[in-house]
């Protein structure tokens, strides 16, 4: 079960469970990474959310790409083994899309599941299942929707929330808080404002800080608008050079810029990263560097 999960939430439990019930004698894997670039959850905190949602102990696991998941097939033998990716419904849209066929005529590596007459081992293909959407909280079936509605909730409606997203907190107000404050956290310090403000000076043009994030240096910039940010393409993680692909545009509107183009361009929505918007625009369609020290590491290992 590949996705962001950022973050985890009672839709997601529900549709690992469709996915243990759809398919009794699997394995069933989250596969989720550690990617901050374009989304505020770090696995670290998307792991915690998803062991008080209900997932099984190590079956939530780190990878670098979801659709690939090789820290999970590992485990496997592709000779014999079957692998199925499971998606929300809603997500039938979004890329990666299964049934693809080669140049040669021959069927891509991924294939839907549904209509499959014969499931061939996962050295040869991978197959792709669709489970129903449920709703949960307020009528929201997205982490999207949880995300954008955070910040304009007040205290009591959080806690109402969480304990709707988390079940296991309603009896334990305590732990309720907690959750609370790591929503707080990473959705208001990062998904709309990813960095440490020096607020004497507030306004257009204040400096400010990327907030420090795991084996990343704190570089200054001059920031026009803490909630607005440039957007940039860097399908090569093992590169340094990005594209600009839009420039100043507000922060609540770029999970709706990204999808749509995933979807125009079908390619991955992590192939897009973000920024806070930069005094001196950049032409759009220039490239320009990325500078943090997790992309000098990959650099260095190519």
């Amino acid at each position: 079960m590949p996705g962001g999960f950022h973050p985890f939430h009672a839709g997601h439990l529900a549709l690992y469970q469709s996915a243990q019930r759809a398919f009794p004698d699997a394995e069933v894997f989250v596969a989720a990474t550690n990617d901050t670039s374009s989304r505020p959850f770090p696995f670290a905190v998307k792991e915690k959310l998803a062991k008080l949602a209900g997932v099984e102990p190590g079956h939530f696991v780190q990878v670098k790409s979801p659709f690939r998941a090789e820290e999970i097939t590992s485990r496997f033998d592709p000779a014999t083994d079957n692998l199925i990716f499971v998606r929300s419904e809603k997500d039938a849209g979004q890329p990666p899309k299964p049934g693809g066929i080669k140049k040669d005529g021959n069927p891509t590596y991924l294939q839907p599941l549904l209509g499959a007459k014969r499931l061939e081992p996962f050295a040869k293909h991978a197959y792709m299942a669709y489970l129903p959407t449920v709703e949960f909280g307020p009528g929201m079936t997205s982490a999207t929707e949880i995300r954008g509605a955070w910040p304009q909730l007040d205290d009591k409606r959080k806690t109402a929330l969480v304990m709707s997203l988390y079940p296991k907190t309603q009896g334990n107000p305590k732990l309720a808080q907690t959750v609370v404050k790591l929503l707080d956290t990473a959705i208001l310090s990062e998904a709309i404002n990813p960095m440490t403000a020096n607020t004497s000076g507030a306004g257009a043009g204040m400096t400010a800080s990327y907030q420090a994030r795991e084996n990343q240096p704190v570089a200054e910039v001059r920031v026009l608008d803490p909630q607005r940010v440039d957007v940039f393409f860097r399908p090569n993680k093992r590169s340094l050079k990005k594209t600009v692909i839009a420039q100043n545009i507000p922060a609540k509107a770029l999970d709706a810029l990204i999808n749509l183009l995933s979807k125009k361009y079908n390619v991955y929505p992590d192939d897009f990263e973000w920024g806070p918007s930069t005094q001196g625009p950049e032409p759009f369609g220039r490239q320009v560097e990325s500078h943090t020290s997790q992309d000098y590491m990959e650099e260095a290992r190519s």
